[in-house]
């Protein structure tokens, strides 16, 4: 489980496509009316599933096992179960490649919207926009520059 303001390999990928799909949407607005930009920003397709491949596989071994996933959101759990779809068509392609290559293969596959609620969207917007992600990457920077030099 991640923590709060914790930044995840793909942020800023993430971050570009995001702004990317936003801009598009309001070029193609009439006029605006932002909640439903932020709707059509969550529903339209993306470069990725927006998930680890660590937690990706950890998931798709669960479901393997016949377990439940406790406590998981509708947006996160429709985006798993998509995940564990294409796994089991993947498993049958390659039967011979370990569960973690086959979540590396499906997580990297184009994802049919970004499994996030419109609120979402325009809370990560809004942090784009402020700079917030720039000033987490820039502690994290100084952080690993501390470390080196401690080493």
């Amino acid at each position: 489980m991640k923590y709060y303001g914790s930044i995840l390999d793909f942020t800023q990928e993430r971050t570009q496509e995001l702004m990317r799909v936003y801009q598009e949407e309001l070029s193609k607005a009439g006029y605006i009316v932002m909640p439903k930009i932020f709707e059509q920003v969550a529903n339209s397709p993306c470069s990725r599933f927006w998930v680890s491949e660590e937690r990706a596989a950890i998931v798709i071994s669960t479901l393997l096992a016949g377990k439940v996933i406790p406590n998981m959101r509708k947006n996160k759990r429709e985006m798993f179960d998509e995940i564990f779809r294409r796994f089991l068509i993947a498993r049958e392609q390659y039967p011979e490649k370990s569960i973690y290559a086959l979540a590396i293969m499906v997580v990297n596959q184009p994802a049919p919207k970004f499994y996030m609620t419109p609120r979402t969207v325009g809370e990560l917007i809004y942090r784009i926009k402020n700079g917030w992600y720039e000033k987490q990457f820039n502690r994290y920077k100084n952080y690993s520059q501390v470390d080196k030099e401690e080493l």
